[in-house]
């Protein structure tokens, strides 16, 4: 994502006019553009976002203001993001290395109790944090106020350019990032809106054009060299050695242009030195990103996915939009059903993994993203493939990963047996009216209903498919997220081909029953049985312990004896799975890099989780399992567990909390009361968190004394064991 200021030549086209000029209209908006100004721009950002791995108070900042679009009377059309676009994602693995130096940096000043420096580091790197992220934040706040919002099928800002072209009655102008000049827009694009000031500022493509004196084939042309979000910068216009004014601008590339005669491909063979040390392939990649920008995709108002000027598309589209996926899959994405990661991997034949917040690929984060995650990844893609076209099943989708450039790995193979989940997924049906009866409270996608049910003889029956009998047609989205669930469950190994549960199943039961009595207390924090499901994923990787403790990474607990720093390392990890109830100021308090890392394998783990689920509902409707029209798509995708990502504020909290306090200590209840003030000033509610943190854990070691050997590495076992021990005596 660009920087607000972008192009400085672009930046200073900016042209301020009055609020006045949009009031009655509706603007469609660039969200991932939009979301980015609330990280980066907008008053009460927060930065120390790429520290804490999450934010505190965008949704509050949101509400406020959606209000202000409200009061002036300027409806919003937000546009997200879909698929991502050929060479997007290798585009982006850079910016994210370089965001891990700086934050290396602020690290450093942080460790080196240069705290206000590091804070301000820290705020220079929030574009690490990737905006798309907080889309279901976003997009539940549009749907509780009734504000339409469309999800396009690849970079919203090509979607965008087709209403501009098509003079829809949808919106009266554009708001967005720069990058929608690459497109046949009319002209204006606003950049921000001072509801303060009654202030737009807006750029026209008309005048930037007659500024440089260019046609806009050329200027598409420059533009690109100057990079965009899918092709990285022409190196030589980041040499200071050749463009001294850095950063570069469209004038800079326009100049060099013109000194060969206006081909790109020209420039390239001039400065073929430097682009075969730096980027040997870039003129290819360049050619591919023109042909995508040429004939982007949208969806059209008559609700057809569509390719812009059709006519003169080449037969090796492939190689620039990607394989074409079947229009049911895109009406999945618009409505909101699934999500696009899964979809961009089939179209583009490539998954790749992108930097860490924290920068730091640890033996057991290499594992976990070569081994383990990857293998729901092929369960994932092994639910969706077989109800493509079959020349899609015999392309490779290949894995790369950010922190070797030169590892690659077949994540589906044309020539390597597929895993087939089928027949577990096939084998799930309900019978709902005979589950009411033994079930009167069954909560349909709680997980603790899923689970604790299968505990009964009686419900193991209403679950099984007869061996010629198929599901057809589902209306309810309650039956449908029980059936996505112990799909989900049979996959990963918590439900055998009989539908009873395994030993890992019978201790996830131990847990979710254990935090019932919790959950019932304190109704809002509903998503712990999510949080217990995602531990015990944790624990079965064998992340969730006390070892790796990577002392370089600094952060650990200090106090007290090895075993007791290791039980609370332990515990702070399990805390960190749960979310820190904060008011909308930015954060305020300690940190620690070593739970930022252990984030980086919650939120891989997460990931992986959330692809899988998707793949098992869009498997669901791509079989016509379930009625394929409905107006609920949104509410059920979001209702499937695995889309929220916690910070780690709470397990530092608690970290810090129990690190300066003794066992059986008498000051117990004056720290507890102190702590807030101190470390956590804008928390809401700590004491009620910590509470909630410490029967989280309790509850997860109800569960793991319930596996031998077998399922728990013994030295893991006693590492639980001797945790639940340290904090009994300070609770």
């Amino acid at each position: 994502m660009e920087d607000l200021l972008g192009d400085p030549f672009i930046y200073n086209q900016g042209v301020s006019y009055s609020l006045s000029e949009i009031e009655d209209c509706a603007i469609a908006v660039d969200a991932t553009y939009y979301l980015q100004l609330h990280l980066d721009y907008f008053a009460n950002n927060e930065p120390l976002l790429p520290a804490l791995g999450g934010l505190t108070g965008i949704q509050g900042r949101i509400e406020n203001e959606l209000d202000q679009w409200k009061a002036n009377r300027v409806t919003p059309f937000f546009i997200f993001d879909g698929q991502s676009m050929v060479g997007q994602d290798e585009a982006a693995v850079k910016p994210g290395l370089d965001s891990n130096v700086k934050t290396d940096m602020a690290w450093d000043l942080y460790f080196n109790s240069r705290a206000d420096e590091a804070v301000s580091a820290f705020g220079t790197c929030i574009n690490a944090f990737p905006a798309r992220t907080l889309y279901h934040i976003l997009q539940s706040a549009l749907k509780q106020r009734g504000l339409h919002f469309l999800v396009a099928p690849f970079n919203a800002a090509a979607q965008m350019a087709y209403f501009e072209m098509c003079d829809s009655d949808q919106c009266a102008g554009i708001m967005g990032p720069s990058e929608l000049l690459l497109y046949p827009i009319r002209d204006c694009i606003i950049r921000t809106i001072d509801w303060d000031n009654k202030v737009v500022t807006a750029v026209s493509k008309k005048n930037i054009l007659k500024s440089l004196n260019v046609s806009e084939s050329l200027f598409v042309d420059i533009f690109l060299m100057t990079g965009t979000s899918f092709l990285p910068p022409f190196p030589p216009l980041r040499d200071p050695s050749i463009i001294k004014t850095q950063p570069h601008s469209v004038a800079d590339a326009v100049n060099m242009l013109r000194t060969a005669e206006k081909s790109v491909t020209l420039v390239c063979t001039s400065f073929h030195d430097i682009l075969k040390n730096q980027d040997p392939n870039w003129l290819d990649k360049y050619r591919k990103a023109r042909m995508a920008v040429d004939h982007f995709i949208y969806i059209a108002e008559n609700g057809m996915v569509k390719v812009h000027d059709y006519e003169h598309l080449t037969k090796d589209n492939h190689e620039y939009l990607g394989l074409q996926l079947p229009s049911e899959l895109f009406h999945y994405l618009n409505t909101g059903l699934i999500g696009p990661r899964v979809l961009s991997w089939i179209t583009h034949g490539q998954l790749q993994i992108f930097p860490t917040l924290d920068g730091f690929a640890s033996d057991e984060y290499k594992k976990l993203v070569t081994t383990q995650s990857v293998r729901i990844k092929e369960a994932a893609l092994s639910l969706v493939i077989p109800r493509l076209n079959r020349g899609i099943g015999y392309k490779n989708i290949n894995m790369k990963v950010w922190y070797d450039p030169s590892f690659s790995y077949t994540v589906w193979g044309r020539h390597e047996t597929k895993a087939d989940f089928a027949p577990q997924v096939a084998s799930w049906g309900l019978q709902g009216g005979a589950l009411t009866t033994l079930f009167p409270k069954f909560v349909h996608g709680s997980i603790l209903s899923e689970v604790t049910a299968l505990q009964n003889p009686k419900v193991v029956p209403l679950t099984l498919l007869k061996e010629n009998e198929r599901l057809k047609g589902i209306q309810s989205a309650a039956t449908i997220k029980s059936i996505c669930l112990w799909r989900f469950l049979h996959i990963r190994g918590y439900v055998n081909d009989q539908h009873e549960l395994t030993k890992w199943g019978s201790a996830l039961a131990a847990a979710l029953s254990a935090i019932e009595s919790t959950v019932k207390k304190f109704p809002s924090f509903s998503y712990l049985y999510e949080s217990v499901l995602v531990a015990f994923e944790l624990i079965r990787f064998e992340l969730l312990n006390a070892r790796n403790k990577h002392d370089e990474l600094r952060g650990l607990p200090l106090n007290g004896s090895e075993d007791d720093q290791s039980s609370l390392l332990l515990i702070s990890r399990c805390a960190s799975l749960l979310k820190l109830r904060h008011q909308a100021n930015g954060y305020t308090g300690p940190l620690s890099k070593n739970l930022l890392s252990f984030r980086s394998l919650v939120s891989e783990v997460r990931s992986a989780d959330r692809d899988l689920i998707e793949a098992i509902v869009a498997s669901m409707f791509l079989w016509a399992q379930a009625k394929r029209n409905r107006d609920d798509s949104w509410e059920l995708g979001h209702a499937l567990p695995f889309l929220h990502d916690p910070d780690v504020a709470l397990g530092i909290a608690v970290k810090t909390y129990f690190d300066d306090l003794l066992p059986n200590d008498p000051q117990k209840a004056q720290k507890l009361e102190a702590f807030p003030g101190v470390y956590v000033p804008y928390a809401v509610a700590f004491a009620e968190d910590l509470e909630v943190a410490c029967d989280f854990f309790e509850a997860l070691y109800a569960g793991v004394k319930t596996l031998d050997a077998k399922e728990v590495p013994a030295v893991d076992r006693i590492a639980w064991d001797k945790a639940a021990k340290y904090l009994e005596v300070r609770r």
